[in-house]
């Protein structure tokens, strides 16, 4: 008996992480651009209804109106952003090559201190590990041929991906125009050919998927302008002269939780202490360290207050999520998790839910 009363929510919690993995998996990368019309319509919608109530205007002439301006506002955002990012970007490519001959001599001492650390092992290791050591450091261009088929594979990926986000983004701006336009003849068409259940559960399933996708979206902006903000101005008090790339780029680093902010201050701050700048190496550890605390610290907490879990919880999802699917897991698994819980709670039997209702917190 005690099975048979948690059998259905358990079933609806299988339905729901089997939808949301072929959701996300298979079927969101070919609906992509009608899912981002949706969205943006949606954002749309207040607009147009404020418009209705003070313009005669038509539903069409209203949806292109507000719409336009939306793309209007996204537009502008993004060009300022990319116009600050690519100033600093060119300004960093002009005094690459001199930034480049200042590290030679540095990388050619860390040579030096490592393969005096390898010849003090023994004999048997010594050799294997001297003779990696120079194919490492090999003509003391590696770093500089690194970088550079970094930048170029860079250019090359978004050149060859450029046709591929240009057609997306056109769907994507039809789509919402058309979306925008026609949302009202949608719902009335939804309500009148499905069944009433039906309803009920598509409007109960996207105010759940709203409430997750939402809260987390939010969490981890909040977290991503902290960390930036943070980067920005530690780099800047350090008198680095590109903060805010510096800082934009390490914080998208560190909203990838494999890599982090660690995986370009550390390395930063061991090449300034070997070139004796040991004020900027303990700056960037400090700022590391900052950094790394003021995530671990926050992010179970933020996200799961966001989405309704205990942080323990969302710390689970966010592990288990990495193990089975990668990146893409740490973000997906919270989302499952919250719906999941959301439907076992509204499944529980009558009375049952005080009991076992979580401490607040």
């Amino acid at each position: 008996m005690q099975l048979q009363k948690y059998r259905k929510p358990i079933l609806h919690a299988a339905a729901v992480i089997a939808g949301g993995l072929i959701g996300c998996f298979v079927l969101l990368p070919l609906l992509l651009p009608f899912v981002l019309g949706y969205l943006l319509s949606y954002g749309a919608e207040p607009a147009v209804k404020a418009l209705g109530n003070r313009t005669p205007l038509p539903r069409w002439a209203r949806s292109g109106i507000c719409v336009t301006a939306l793309f209007a506002v996204l537009g502008l955002a993004l060009w300022l952003t990319v116009r600050v990012l690519w100033t600093e970007l060119l300004r960093l490519v002009q005094q690459l090559p001199a930034l480049l001959r200042q590290l030679q001599p540095t990388l050619e001492e860390l040579q030096g201190w490592l393969t005096g650390l390898a010849k003090r092992a023994p004999e048997s290791l010594a050799g294997p590990t001297v003779r990696w050591i120079n194919k490492v450091f090999a003509d003391g261009d590696l770093f500089l041929q690194s970088l550079y088929g970094l930048l170029s594979g860079l250019v090359s990926g978004i050149l060859t991906g450029l046709p591929k986000l240009v057609l997306t983004l056109i769907t994507t701006l039809i789509a919402t125009y058309m979306i925008s336009a026609a949302l009202p003849e949608v719902k009335v068409w939804l309500r009148t050919h499905l069944p009433e259940t039906w309803v009920k559960g598509i409007r109960t399933a996207r105010q759940r998927v709203h409430t997750a996708l939402g809260g987390w979206l939010k969490a981890q902006f909040k977290l991503l302008l902290l960390v930036f903000g943070l980067l920005t101005l530690g780099l800047w008090l350090l008198g680095v002269e590109f903060p805010l790339l510096f800082g934009g780029i390490i914080a998208m680093l560190d909203a990838l939780p494999v890599l982090g902010t660690g995986t370009v201050l550390i390395p930063w701050a061991l090449i300034s202490f070997l070139q004796g700048s040991n004020s900027m190496g303990f700056g960037l550890l400090t700022l590391y360290a900052v950094t790394a605390l003021v995530r671990t610290a926050l992010e179970p907490r933020l996200v799961g207050r966001q989405l309704g879990l205990p942080p323990l919880a969302t710390l689970v999802a966010f592990y288990v999520g990495f193990r089975l699917f990668g990146i893409l897991g740490m973000i997906l698994l919270p989302l499952l998790a919250i719906l999941v819980k959301q439907f076992v709670t509204l499944n529980q039997p009558a009375g049952s839910s005080k009991s076992s209702a979580a401490p607040p917190g």
